[in-house]
């Protein structure tokens, strides 16, 4: 603090020169240390014989690769519909952003390692009905590995640094080249504002805006403008924290909007107890106390709705029967004990009255499930393993009953693990469940810890991951 008031006040030339190199040499060694932090977890390969690249720094010595990876984290992106529309992707890996923006080597070497990942644990199995948002870097444009995943379902969105205006014919020709290919291309809303940079939104699909750090006329004004330079475009609202914002939001013209808000506790005072999920939590009561198949019947006749829905459900195409299930006797004895309860476990999400966005908070909640399942395949018995499932499940069930975990879980008796895992993230299932939970958070730098101490290589979970999405994509349709 003090060399800088001597820097403010001084008016030495000697002095400043000084410092200003000090503090290059400071900036040249975080980068690289930071360019080391994120090698350890997400190399950067040469195309032809995947061994390590050097990368260069400010710094005089080349950085090389250690062979390792890095975790794929997912946060849902809603259509108009409020059902999932697709997803952000990123790696679960934080990097000061300041050093990350301060290396064209650094911001490609992170793009690079996302795209990678995507690309070798076969994203494009997500993408016949959802899309995969991938943020890259505007010096990203020109590299070929963007090329790499087929364009179905991909759209870059491009970070709109001063690199987009200092590079302006590169960077419209890398886009440009995107669009040529069938990849689509968002941008944020701040080269709205940015004189000169219509050319940029004639050529996006999308515009992010952050709805966290304007107020509702701003936001208006932004919008208006980027029509009339591009009446196609669409609008993504971001960053929205809680379902008020949400609903606010729903009054603009928004096409897509991702946030927290979709699992969001902020109300669980007024539960949607109804009495449809009251008789779901009295089967799912009477399964566990291993009632008789002719007691199930008789509750699940007492229910038009449900009894319809069971026979549909086991003589829909998935289940791949040959001669149709006619009776309710019939369809349990198909479905078993345990598909059963899970079929019933996805009913509390979409039965009663519901908010719009009880289909999204499912979908979530098996993606968790099954990816927590999965994590534990070589560690758990089948019958752990199922009980797992119904942990993940349950821990969004408090979003949709707007009920806290505890009032939920007096309704339903579940396993003494389940409630520990519940109630406080506790005992031999919350490892599995934190680590499920956790890919669901851009931000979080103790994935690959977590996965550690479940005994996973995190490539592994990545690919978990991945099939656990494709999954729940395909139970929710």
């Amino acid at each position: 603090m003090l060399d800088r008031i001597i820097r403010l006040f001084a008016g030495n030339k000697a002095a400043r020169r000084k410092a200003a190199e000090r503090d290059g040499l400071f900036a040249s060694l975080a980068q690289e240390a930071a360019f080391r932090k994120l090698n350890a977890v997400a190399p950067l390969v040469s195309e032809v014989d995947k061994a390590p690249v050097q990368v260069s720094t400010h710094s005089t010595s080349p950085l090389a690769s250690p062979p390792a990876k890095s975790i794929v984290c997912r946060e849902a992106v809603l259509g108009k519909n409020r059902r999932v529309a697709g997803y952000t992707l990123s790696l679960g890996y934080k990097i000061n952003p300041r050093i990350r923006a301060s290396s064209i080597s650094m911001q490609r070497l992170y793009d690079k390692v996302l795209v990678r990942n995507l690309q070798d644990k076969g994203i494009q199995r997500l993408l016949a009905f959802r899309l995969a948002f991938v943020d890259v870097s505007a010096s990203s444009l020109e590299m070929s590995f963007l090329e790499e995943p087929q364009p179905q379902g991909i759209v870059y969105v491009v970070g709109t640094n001063t690199q987009l205006a200092a590079n302006l014919a590169s960077s419209l020709a890398g886009l440009a080249r995107l669009r040529a290919l069938g990849y689509r291309t968002g941008l944020r809303a701040d080269v709205v504002e940015n004189p000169g940079m219509a050319p940029f939104l004639e050529l996006a699909d999308f515009l992010f805006i952050d709805i966290g750090n304007s107020d509702i006329p701003v936001i208006s004004d932004q919008m208006d403008a980027a029509l009339r330079l591009a009446p196609a475009i669409r609008f993504v609202a971001t960053n929205i924290q809680t379902l008020e914002e949400y609903n606010v939001c729903t009054g603009l013209p928004f096409a897509c909007y991702q946030g927290l808000f979709i699992t969001s506790r902020e109300k669980l005072d007024a539960p949607r107890m109804d009495a449809g999920r009251l008789k779901i939590l009295e089967l799912l009561n009477k399964l566990r106390s291993d009632a008789e198949t002719s007691e199930l019947t008789s509750l699940i006749k007492q229910n038009l709705a449900l009894s319809y829905k069971l026979l549909r459900y086991i003589n829909s195409p998935g289940m791949g029967l040959t001669h149709k299930v006619a009776t309710l006797e019939q369809a349990l004895m198909v479905l078993g004990w345990q598909k059963f309860y899970r079929w019933l476990t996805l009913l509390l999400f979409t039965s009663g009255k519901s908010t719009g966005l009880d289909w999204a908070v499912m979908e979530n909640a098996l993606i968790r499930a099954r990816l927590a399942e999965l994590c534990a395949l070589d560690a758990l018995s089948s019958d752990e393993r199922d009980e797992l499932f119904v942990a993940g499940m349950f821990s969004l069930l408090d979003v949709v009953l707007s009920m806290p975990m505890e009032a939920v879980l007096k309704q339903v008796s579940l396993p003494p693990l389940v409630d520990e895992a519940l109630l406080h993230q506790a005992g031999k299932y919350a490892p599995y469940l934190d680590l499920a939970i956790a890919c669901e958070q851009s931000d979080n730098e103790n994935v690959a810890a977590l996965a550690q101490a479940v005994g996973l290589d995190i490539w592994r979970v990545n690919g978990f991951h991945i099939d656990a999405m494709l999954w729940a994509q395909q139970i929710g349709e």
